[in-house]
């Protein structure tokens, strides 16, 4: 996609006409923010809850994303998903994995998706992923779910941009061991043991509690370890009130 340079007037234009909608403005607005890395995106006051989802590849991220937006759409709520994809080594654009599983989405105009290419960036974001979110809470959204590439124990970075972090596992992976040694356990506020109808689940739900007692964590919020088969969406509406519950402790 090619993007032409606007002056700085055109670009606060822009940035003004983005609204839950118009979601080609929006569109724009973040193409225009990923390739021109040095634009400028104020700070938003929106009330927008966001959310990191992150975890180890074949966990169920999407998967939960999914789970997360079928619910609150029930609630009417409205969603923002920025995808974190790796970059195509042909045309540094995303690679869109496993977003067929939000396809059911994607004519809903109450919910607005959008894959991010890392081009390069590690840690499981993007380079402009604080802009491209800054952006997304000028438009207003309930929440915005910001899901990482999926690059095993190098994405910490997620917690810096979002307000709650969701760190999705899977019984019998060694998840549990390689998260003590990655730091992972430093950044998640909610850890999601997907997939509990498999066997392990438990033990790794128990492992994970073990494990959180030994980290230091601020006070004012105990880490919570959920279990859960978000394919079935199980256990969505404790993940929800736990998100929303961290969410007011954060205020």
């Amino acid at each position: 996609m090619t993007v032409v340079s606007m002056h700085e007037p055109e670009w606060q234009a822009l940035l003004k006409s983005v609204s839950l909608k118009s979601p080609r403005e929006l569109a724009r607005a973040i193409s225009y923010a990923e390739n021109e890395l040095t634009v400028q995106v104020p700070s938003s006051t929106s009330a927008s809850r966001v959310i990191g989802i992150t975890g180890s590849p074949g966990v169920g991220k999407s998967t939960t994303v999914n789970a997360l937006i079928t619910s609150l759409r029930s609630e009417g709520k409205t969603i923002a998903v920025l995808a974190v994809d790796p970059s195509s080594p042909i045309s540094g654009g995303a690679l869109l994995g496993d977003r067929i599983r939000l396809g059911e989405h994607f004519l809903d105009p109450h919910v607005f998706i959008r894959s991010i290419a890392t081009r390069g960036h590690l840690g499981g974001l993007s380079a402009t992923i604080e802009s491209i979110i800054n952006i997304v809470k000028l438009a207003g959204f309930d929440y915005i779910f910001v899901e990482t590439v999926g690059v095993g124990q190098s994405e910490v970075e997620v917690m810096k941009f979002v307000e709650t972090v969701v760190v999705v596992m899977a019984p019998g992976m060694g998840d549990g061991i390689q998260a003590s040694k990655a730091g992972i356990l430093e950044i998640g506020d909610i850890f999601l043991v997907n997939k509990s109808d498999r066997d392990g689940a438990k033990e790794t739900a128990k492992e994970l509690e073990s494990s959180l007692h030994l980290s230091a964590k601020p006070l004012s919020w105990i880490p919570l370890v959920l279990l859960g088969a978000m394919e079935k969406s199980v256990g969505i509406t404790e993940l929800i009130s736990a998100i929303n519950q961290h969410g007011e402790k954060s205020k």
